[in-house]
């Protein structure tokens, strides 16, 4: 006999929530911790403490996570080692600004005769940056003061599930205010809520053609007299 279980939609939008956000969070969570094992990697091949970078850790992930996937399936001998000096590489050349540092890591790219690597990283890293810079300005955020729009490229390995989501209609506002709340809480990215919660909507919107979050639409007055 089947067993027919029913719940509340408070307690459905709960469950959409906490599984959402657990997928979200176990993907922060994986950036992160990819590019705390790419920097611990280099450090160790350049003698020079990156460990600053970790403040950016999720948010970097979601930038070079695609391109080390893309170098290890143009790349497949190179070793670990190798991809996290390359990764970093990339790294520097937008998150560093200290020309010092930056050297050093070009240097011993060099050394290891990895310079063309290096520069087809950079290539795919630059199709990527002015691809999502174009997608983030596109949505029209009110974002303030905005300096590095490459802030919030941690959302680049959640836009798949996000499309999902837009094509299932299965999140409401209320569904995104408690993600927003839950992804927040685990403190590895560095935007607000208030703007977390502005960017998930207007992807969302922009995914399900505008309407996600839609108000019902009034009746005429004048039908409604007819009637």
């Amino acid at each position: 006999m089947e067993l027919s279980i029913i719940i509340t939609e408070n307690q459905k939008s709960m469950i959409l929530s906490e599984g959402f956000s657990s997928d979200f969070e176990n993907i922060l969570k994986k950036n992160y911790n990819f590019v705390k094992k790419v920097i611990k990697e280099t450090q160790q091949q350049i003698g020079t403490n990156l460990e600053f970078l970790l403040s950016w850790g999720a948010t970097i992930g979601g930038f070079v996570g695609p391109i080390n996937d893309y170098l290890k399936g143009r790349h497949p001998e190179l070793t670990d080692i190798q991809l996290s000096l390359i990764i970093t590489g990339v790294i520097s050349s937008y998150y560093i600004d200290n020309k010092k540092t930056f050297n050093q890591i070009l240097k011993k790219i060099t050394d290891e005769g990895l310079e063309k690597v290096m520069k087809t990283a950079l290539t795919k890293s630059d199709e990527l940056n002015n691809t999502f810079i174009n997608f983030i300005r596109s949505l029209a955020l009110t974002l303030h003061k905005v300096t590095n729009i490459l802030s919030y490229a941690f959302v680049i390995p959640i836009l798949p599930m996000l499309y999902q989501i837009a094509l299932n209609g299965s999140v409401s506002k209320d569904d995104v205010t408690e993600i927003v709340k839950r992804i927040i809480s685990f403190g590895i990215i560095s935007v607000s809520g208030i703007v977390l919660k502005e960017l998930i909507i207007k992807i969302l919107r922009r995914f399900g053609k505008g309407k996600f979050g839609e108000e019902p639409k009034q009746k005429d007055k004048s039908e409604t007299k007819k009637n």
